[in-house]
């Protein structure tokens, strides 16, 4: 028999004991450990009086747990969290934080047996949300499901049939239709006349590391996350300007995280485009009809409107500053309202919240459409299906039993993903480990992809057929424990894992910014020592630092050959993006920081690609250490005109270095009176120009060049074989 707990554990007080707990290094997934066996169901009327609150219990205790929970406490409607539920002990502790009344269970079976809930909210990661949001009705309680609401249309009709056939009501997160924006839109309807055309359109930037070190969704799986919001915000207004049925006339996915629907509704035909990679971020639905048109933006709560006709000379030309009024005081005002209200969780959610609970009360029908759940559920599907396809067209490689080829970890990411293209393209067998699988367009092809979290022990199994490693991968986010587990620990594993395996030969890639500055102003070279003020920089450096120390440490001892590689900043001379001792965008300026003629320490991602595959190809030309620049370093002056070429308009405002030291040493003091037991960080060390030695670099960029291009190579190979 299981316990009631009234907090996530209790000590003999029957306090919180939050003294104690250190967090697992993996917490569990949620559905690890929980019963299956079947719930009895209770009666699921409202019976209490008018006032009385409706009892919530949560499925889950993630971050769109925490802002359901922040919308529950902002609703007019009268409800509480009763419970919540989650397998994970820091994950309950993060909940009891925000509903201390609550009782927190590690069972969705404790939780339905031991409390008599009116709705149930899951928010589960959207692969279990089928299996829990069944449970919840067999259990005899209303449903919220957190989007995308299922993953199949099979499981949305099952789940609706149960709902209709225990009287009880179930809804999703498809709040946007419940936001300001969406609202005003649809009072607006009517004076746009025949509706013509509706246009959705969502372009975002995916989460490359999440908060507290946790491994992020792949690309695709983002994609799927997001995708619910525009296609259901396509059919609302489809729906709202036509009679019929939505058909799904085209579906094109290009195969690169941009995707294009085209959906008939009675005589309005309607554009879906879903994009990673259109910039600016925007989401915003726009309807065209014979007497004007609307843009409902949901990235700042406004409605842009041209009613009436515009087909004269004048309205052509007044246009433009109808939009640009519209945008200048609907955008402030919105920017104002954001600001000042406490209400911190997703826009439209408490307005959801509400009409679903007060549907719960009055017995009337759900506030999201059965027609909009399946419809978007059967589009969403559609495009899960054409990124499944291409996943599974992209298999590993099977290499020849004999091969031995390069192990990079980290390589998803920028300087990772170089070398394995230039390995591969010099006809290298490549195994890539990262921490999540990487979506079908961002695989390279004929390398073969594993997934390992390098905060833990590494199985030995990965090293297969491995003669080297290059370990790129580190922690560029969080504080420091997330870069002692993913940069120090990572390291650790991966040096031990490899000398265990067999593997003799390492190359880690750290970074310039771990090297002390040398007195009298000598130029920074490879034998130069390591920074003494180790936490100084802020967590990054500290773990590239203590990273670099690890390695050699181990490498000594395992007797494995190591080659440190410091790169300065990336950069891609192709896609210029100005690295962060450059200075800082605002909007549609630049503020760069210091003097312009000094030089700015940097590396070319191709450049260092070439450098580390050389090192790979020439073992015993390659030196132990290598501070790897530019060969020639631009000025930050010459930097800027790179960015302003691929920037035009923008304006660059220039920080002398004084005023830079000035503000610097203010903040230093600021911090030291703010967190006197944490360290403080020099900004004006971050932005500085070290003078560096670059004669082993140039050296090397000779040589470099002179190694034979990749389609040389393979002309040769081809004419050997005939």
């Amino acid at each position: 028999m299981t316990a009631r707990v009234s907090s996530p554990d209790t000590n003999k007080n029957g306090r919180p004991d939050t003294g104690s707990y250190a967090p697992p290094a993996r917490a569990p997934s949620l559905g690890n450990d929980l019963n299956v066996g079947r719930i009895p169901t209770r009666d699921s009327s409202f019976e209490g009086p008018g006032n009385s609150p409706l009892r919530v219990g949560i499925i889950g205790a993630g971050k769109m747990a925490a802002n359901h929970v922040q919308s529950i406490l902002h609703c007019s409607e009268n409800a509480v969290v009763s419970a919540y539920v989650d397998p994970s002990h820091a994950a309950r502790l993060s909940m009891y934080a925000l509903v201390p009344r609550a009782t927190g269970y590690s069972t969705v079976d404790e939780m339905l047996s031991a409390e008599q809930l009116d709705v149930i909210h899951v928010c589960t990661p959207p692969g279990l949300h089928a299996k829990f949001a069944a449970r919840a009705l067999e259990a005899g309680c209303h449903v919220y499901v957190e989007k995308p609401f299922v993953e199949t249309l099979r499981e949305a009709n099952a789940l609706l049939e149960l709902s209709r056939s225990r009287g009880l009501l179930i809804a999703t997160g498809h709040q946007l239709l419940y936001e300001s924006p969406t609202r005003e839109s649809e009072k607006l309807l009517p004076a746009l006349g025949r509706v013509t055309h509706i246009e959705s359109y969502f372009s975002f930037r995916t989460v490359r590391r999440a908060p507290g070190g946790r491994v992020p969704l792949a690309s695709d799986l983002q994609l799927l996350d997001i995708l619910p919001h525009p296609v259901y915000l396509l059919l609302h207004f489809l729906d709202l300007s036509a009679s019929g049925s939505p058909e799904l006339l085209s579906l094109s996915d290009a195969g690169d995280g941009t995707i294009h629907a085209l959906v008939r509704h009675g005589h309005v035909t309607g554009t879906l485009v879903v994009s990673l990679h259109g910039r600016p971020v925007e989401s915003y639905v726009r309807v065209v009809g014979t007497n004007g048109s609307i843009c409902a933006d949901y990235v700042r709560g406004t409605v842009q409107r041209l009613i009436g006709p515009g087909t004269s000379g004048i309205d052509k030309a007044l246009a433009p500053y109808r939009i640009a009024t519209q945008l200048l005081r609907d955008t402030t005002s919105s920017l104002f309202h954001r600001v000042v209200s406490r209400n911190r969780s997703y826009p439209g959610l408490v307005e959801l919240f509400d009409a679903f609970y007060s549907a719960v009360r009055t017995g009337t029908e759900s506030p999201i459409s059965e027609i909009n759940i399946l419809k978007t559920t059967e589009l969403c599907e559609k495009v899960a299906d054409s990124l499944r396809a291409r996943t599974v067209s992209t298999v590993n490689p099977t290499w020849p039993a004999s091969a031995k080829g390069i192990l990079v970890t980290g390589g998803t990411g920028l300087l990772g993903s170089a070398i394995a293209r230039e390995l591969v393209a010099r006809g290298r067998f490549v195994r890539v480990v990262s921490r999540r699988r990487p979506a079908s367009w961002e695989k390279i092809d004929k390398v073969d992809y594993v997934s390992a979290d390098l905060g833990d022990v590494l199985p030995t199994e990965i090293f297969r057929n491995i003669d080297c490693v290059v370990h790129t991968a580190a922690e560029t986010a969080g504080g420091w424990q997330e870069h002692q587990r993913n940069s120090v620990d990572a390291t650790r594993h991966i040096v031990s894992a490899a000398a265990a395996a067999g593997v003799r030969s390492v190359i880690h890639v750290s970074s310039l910014a771990v090297i002390g500055r040398p007195v009298a102003r000598r130029a920074i070279a490879e034998d130069t020592p390591l920074e003494r003020n180790e936490k100084g920089y802020g967590p990054y450096v500290w773990g590239k630092l203590e990273s670099e120390r690890a390695a050699a440490t181990l490498a000594a001892q395992l007797r494995v050959r190591l080659r440190v590689v410091r790169p300065g900043p990336l950069i891609d001379s192709n896609n210029f993006e100005p690295p962060g001792r450059l200075g800082r965008r605002l909007g549609n300026f630049f503020v760069a920081v210091g003097a312009q003629r000094h030089k700015l320490p940097v590396t070319d991602v191709a450049f260092a690609a070439r450098t580390i595959v050389w090192m790979l190809n020439h073992p015993d030309d390659a030196p132990d250490t290598l501070n790897l620049l530019n060969p020639v370093l631009p000025t930050r002056r010459a930097a800027v005109d790179m960015l302003r070429s691929s920037n035009p308009g923008l304006s660059v405002i220039w920080l002398p270095r004084w005023l830079l030291l000035v503000l610097s040493s203010a903040a230093v003091v600021a911090q030291k009176i703010a967190r006197p037991r944490r360290p403080a960080i020099n900004v004006a060390k971050l932005f500085g120009s070290p003078n560096y030695d670059t004669s082993l670099v140039k050296g090397l960029a000779r040589r470099i060049d002179e190694m034979p291009s990749p389609v040389l190579t393979s002309m040769t190979r081809r004419k050997a074989a005939t």
